[in-house]
């Protein structure tokens, strides 16, 4: 290997050595690795080749980890959260907490054991620069890991198939004769920061394939609707903490108001642009959380609540809604717009005694139903398309396709625009 590496900081221009004074090969050796990429780290790569036994002893000595902020993730509604790194020495993680498929890796298992043809390579590593300390001896063509974790960017339920199925075979003594424990993986060894970790993720997983757009939303740095959407939580007193930012749907035990890539979809109504400047997201997100924070004032289910008040407000509600919250948007758009024109004082008292009207105190009526303008009861929901009965008798169902996202902006939107004493909502209906 005759091209200078750039500098990576952990890999030492020195190797370490015994009290006899010879070359140390530390706690992991890479052997025959072939690199590839530019000057910098972000575009490095390593390749070596590994077998299944060494994988299932690196495992063991606690080297592989997963950061499960950069992997599908931990569960929401649990508490306390359980840990956020999980060495693969300790096996699958477990389902009950963390976004993992323990058929999909036991199928993987299986059909190693019976020594079916699968296309499992590459493996892929990532050692986090300045998190690691390695020598990388150019004349052996190995590298010579010291300290450090090595973190798996991809391939987790391939790697946890592969040391299973090495330990079932141990266990199992002449039962696997079609399993070999030599057999060889390619490995694919990355030097990424832990942020540029979760883009892997989402270039690997998120674009070819469908995964939760939640979790692939958060990781991302390179969307730019995603990172609206995240400072908007941050930002935002009642949506902090208050987003499921893991899966793409809120299960009945989970009291978060909405999830990520719902929110991520409202700022695609919200902002005027999908390509943003860091600037621009800043001034955005200070906008669409001052609103979302003024609709929760008037709507306290919009904020933190518990489990069983959110259950509550899905029986009976739509103001929580995924469907809702594209109306939301759609004002959200209004509002900005307004700032704009009459500036941030007056443009926000207006903004304020118009979303008064979406209080619980108020009541409107609709033929002989007079209520909660949000209810499910209410008829206006089914005349635009919202709501529709459910199988079951006395139930409702909520309607989210884009015609009912439109819907309830134009009828927000329009309910806030009329004179200030209108209480019946007939006018809103389709005529």
């Amino acid at each position: 290997m005759t091209q200078k590496l750039p500098r990576i900081e952990g890999l030492r221009a020195t190797p370490k050595r015994t009290a006899k004074g010879d070359l140390r090969q530390g706690r992991f050796t890479c052997h025959d690795v072939q690199w590839t990429g530019g000057t910098g780290t972000d575009s490095l790569l390593a390749t070596f080749t590994i077998t299944a036994d060494e994988l299932a002893e690196t495992a063991a000595s606690n080297l592989l980890w997963t950061d499960q902020d950069v992997q599908r993730g931990i569960k929401p509604g649990i508490s306390p959260p359980p840990s956020r790194e999980l060495s693969l020495g300790n096996g699958y993680p477990d389902s009950s907490k963390y976004i993992f498929d323990d058929d999909n890796a036991d199928s993987i298992a299986e059909k190693l054991l019976q020594g079916e043809k699968l296309f499992l390579s590459p493996l892929v590593w990532n050692l986090r620069p300045g998190q690691f300390e390695a020598y990388w001896d150019a004349e052996k063509e190995q590298l010579y890991l010291y300290d450090g974790k090595i973190y798996l960017p991809d391939s987790h339920h391939r790697q946890q198939a592969i040391i299973k199925a090495v330990g079932v075979a141990k266990s199992g003594g002449s039962d696997y004769p079609q399993f070999s424990p030599g057999r060889e993986f390619k490995v694919e060894l990355y030097f990424l920061s832990r942020e540029d970790e979760g883009n892997y993720f989402f270039d690997k997983n998120q674009r070819p394939k469908p995964t939760a757009l939640s979790k692939a939303y958060d990781l991302t740095t390179l969307d730019d609707l995603s990172l609206l959407a995240k400072k908007v939580i941050e930002k935002s007193k009642c949506l902090h903490g208050n987003v499921n930012r893991v899966t793409d749907r809120l299960t009945q035990d989970n009291p978060q108001v909405v999830t990520l890539s719902t929110l991520r979809e409202m700022m695609k109504v919200f902002s005027p642009y999908e390509s943003l400047e860091e600037a621009e997201v800043d001034g955005l997100a200070d906008i669409a959380a001052s609103f979302y924070d003024m609709l929760a004032g008037v709507r306290p289910e919009l904020g933190l609540i518990d489990a069983v008040q959110r259950r509550t407000v899905r029986e009976q509600l739509l103001s929580d809604s995924a469907v809702m919250m594209h109306g939301y948007a759609a004002l959200m758009k209004d509002f900005h717009k307004d700032l704009v024109s009459n500036g941030t004082t007056v443009g926000t008292d207006e903004w304020r005694r118009r979303v008064s009207r979406l209080s619980k105190v108020k009541q409107y009526s609709f033929g002989n139903w007079t209520g909660d303008f949000f209810a499910k009861v209410n008829p206006l929901w089914q005349r635009v398309g919202v709501v529709k009965p459910g199988k079951s008798e006395n139930k409702l169902t909520v309607i989210n396709t884009g015609g009912a996202r439109g819907e309830c902006g134009r009828v927000l939107r329009q309910l806030l625009s009329v004179r200030e004493s209108v209480s019946a909502l007939e006018f809103l209906a389709p005529r």
